[in-house]
This record gives structure tokens, sequence and C-alpha cells, in this order.
């Protein structure tokens, strides 16, 4: 497996129907500002990646640029791109917050901001036209910062197009927390040092994994405002019975 922050490949999860995700089609990880040589090749030959889809904020890309990698096309999605300062996902923002409690509240209103958010809204469509859009041997590899909020709601609408089980759905998003477990420990270390107090920490490692309350409150919005997952994707990231049918024929099997 390439040994890349919280990188995993969606093929082989299972969809209600007895259908597969294909391999080598949907991969998602963290940023790849740091990413070496010989992840890039791998990524390059062994996945066939041919599309970067990226989450993060201008200032985020701007501090820590994507390594390109060959016959990749990078294509950038702000979503949070009119969120005010109290629903941002990078890790600066993470880093700010100085209580548990505090940090439960801001993750759930971001997730909320990520199913309300008219930015957040036209990124999610325009992944799907991406993926889409994307040559049919290539696989597509979506990340925002630590690939687990804006990568994780990305991650969980293409599930809930491709059918999969919303258990399923849960524990794709749940690994996050294992998958991350050691770049947290070293992101709350490098806290520590820079002076941040035990609550902050507290707070800062809290904010570094994800709760399936998270996820939870996301489905909550939806079915609020719009009546469910189904006519959230159909109404609002305009996912027809037909993109329907060419993303199940494309990515299963």
């Amino acid at each position: 497996m390439l040994t890349l922050t919280n990188f995993r490949d969606l093929g082989g999860i299972p969809n209600k129907h007895g259908k597969q995700l294909i391999d080598k089609r949907l991969l998602r990880s963290a940023e790849l500002s740091h990413l070496s040589p010989e992840q890039a090749r791998q990524l390059a030959g062994r996945y066939q990646l041919g599309k970067i889809i990226d989450f993060r904020s201008a200032a985020e890309t701007l501090e820590r640029p994507d390594v390109s990698i060959a016959q990749a096309r990078y294509v950038h999605i702000d979503l949070l791109a009119e969120a005010q300062q109290q629903a941002q996902a990078s890790i600066a923002a993470f880093s700010q917050l100085d209580s548990v409690s505090k940090t439960t509240e801001y993750m759930q209103m971001l997730y909320q901001e990520l199913a309300l958010s008219p930015a957040a809204q036209a990124g999610y469509r325009q992944f799907f036209q991406e993926v889409l859009a994307n040559d049919a041997d290539k696989s597509v590899l979506f990340h925002c910062a630590a690939g687990k909020d804006r990568t994780g709601i990305a991650a969980m609408l293409m599930l809930e197009v491709l059918e999969v089980s919303r258990t399923l759905i849960y524990h794709d998003y749940l690994k996050t927390n294992h998958m991350r477990s050691q770049e947290n420990a070293r992101l709350v270390a490098q806290a520590a040092a820079a002076g941040a107090d035990k609550a902050q920490q507290a707070a800062f490692a809290i904010a570094l994994q994800v709760d399936s309350r998270y996820l939870d409150r996301f489905y909550a919005t939806v079915e609020q405002h719009y009546a469910g997952v189904e006519n959230y994707l159909h109404t609002v990231l305009h996912i027809d019975p037909a993109s329907r049918q060419q993303l199940q024929q494309r990515l299963l099997r």
C-alpha cells in the first residue's frame, strides 16, 4: 500500500446490490505537499493517476502546494471559499481551538456549512463532473489538508451515489482515525513545542479526528433542508438518473 497520510483506494467496497467499487479508480488522501519522488512514481504508475482534485482553500494551496505528478491534471476546488472564519477546515484553524466542548461544536458547524454553503455545493457538483470527465482507465485522487472532513464528505456522497450501505460509508469515514494516528500525534507534539497548553492540545487532538456525530450532522442537515440525501444529490448536486448510471457503470463491477 502507498505510504501516504490517510491514503486509501476505495476499490473493493461492496454496494447494496452485490457489486464492488473497481480498484484504482477512486483514491482519497491528505494533502500531497510532501509527496516523495517514489510516492509520485507509484501514483503515476501503479495507480494510473489521471486527475488530482484538491479541496483546500487558496491560502492552504499557496502555503503548501501539491507536488505535481506526471500526466495527472490538477483541479483546485475551494469548498469553503465563502465560509466565515468560524467554519474553516484548515489544520491552522484547528490548532487555534482551545476547549474540547468548543471543538465538537465547531466541527458540527463545519459539517453543516459543507452541506449548505453555495460554494461547497458548487464544489461537490464539480467533483462529480470531474470524476465523470476523467479518462475511464485512469484514477482520480481527491484530498483536502487532513483528508478527513471535506474529503470525507466527498467520499460519502460518491458512495451514496454508488449505493453503498450507510454502515460501510461510516466505516470508511471512521478509518481516518487509525490512518492519521501517527501524523496527528506529530502535529499535537509540534503544537505543544510551540507553546500550546494542555487544553489547546486536547482540543487540537479532537479536531484532527473524525467522529460519527459529525457525519450524523451532515445527514441531519440535508434531511432537514432537502428531505434527505437522495433529494440533495438530485436537486443540489444535479445527479440525475443518467449521471448516476454513468458513475455506476464507470466505477462498479
